[in-house]
């Protein structure tokens, strides 16, 4: 009975589920050990757990572990195809004081900011995450250009600027925002 609550749930969830989630579907924890003995159920990381038959999803589970962050920088940029640099760390924002020790690159920002931009994308392994627009990416990058190598930092620039989906509006407001707009007012006069 347990097991059959337990499989409809990951079938639902992308394959995951946190202690939390097994609690609430009246199932005891210390039930646990017995569904990763009986190859049901595989831990990745403190309280959370995946049918053991699924690819690990480290950008999924990322964000179930850190509700408050998304993927930004060379990450969102080459989710974004605007770069062809497969990124060697994973690159994220989280709001200001909030301590993850994780071999990644982390950039803090404002709570107020930390949504601007931020868009649903499908994962490279099929699942739900968030990360940052083209427009939110650029603007990242132009107030921060040592997050991305000299060579890579040009090549992004013309790759938003040579895409017919881009969005010259939304790009413009982020950069009021972001207090670039007269950087990026520079680039478009050479670019456009």
């Amino acid at each position: 009975m347990y097991e059959e609550k337990l499989k409809k749930f990951l079938n639902e969830n992308y394959g995951y589920i946190t202690t939390k989630e097994i609690e609430k579907l009246g199932i005891k924890r210390n039930l646990i050990p017995k569904f990763i003995d009986s190859g049901i159920l595989k831990k990745v990381a403190y309280g959370i757990y995946k049918d053991k038959n699924i690819i690990e999803d480290e950008y999924f589970l990322l964000q179930k572990r850190f509700s408050n962050v998304i993927f930004s920088y060379n990450t969102a940029c080459y989710f974004q195809n605007l770069s062809d640099r497969n990124p060697y760390t994973i690159d994220i924002t989280t709001v200001s004081h909030n301590n993850i020790n994780e071999d990644l690159n982390i950039h803090y920002i404002a709570k107020d900011k930390l949504e601007i931009g931020s868009i649903d994308f499908i994962s490279p392994y099929g699942n739900p995450i968030k990360i940052y627009n083209a427009e939110r990416c650029i603007c990242d990058i132009l107030k921060n250009p040592l997050s991305v190598d000299i060579e890579l930092y040009g090549k992004i620039i013309k790759n938003y600027f040579n895409q017919k989906n881009k969005d010259l509006i939304v790009l413009e407001k982020y950069a009021k925002i972001f207090n670039i707009y007269k950087k990026l007012e520079n680039i478009m006069e050479v670019l456009l």
